[in-house]
């Protein structure tokens, strides 16, 4: 009995380190900044994107404007 016990110690230690209440509640808020981040990032990428769009979309227009005020957009 006294082996067997000795085998699984190791084993317990790890289930309860795993079901420390303190440690999940860590791993859980260590996840949730990591997924926010991430989304974060992901948002300001799209955010350059579009004003990179809205920027090309909103000069094309006003460049034309210019052509015709001078005359040369015939």
């Amino acid at each position: 009995m006294f082996e067997i016990r000795s085998r699984m110690s190791s084993d317990m230690k790890d289930l309860r380190e795993h079901l420390e209440v303190q440690i999940v509640a860590q791993q859980a808020k260590q996840t949730i900044r990591q997924r926010l981040h991430q989304a974060a990032e992901h948002g300001k990428a799209n955010l350059t994107a579009k004003q990179q769009d809205l920027a090309y979309f909103a000069k094309r227009p006003l460049s034309l404007v210019r052509k015709i005020s001078n005359g040369r957009g015939e």
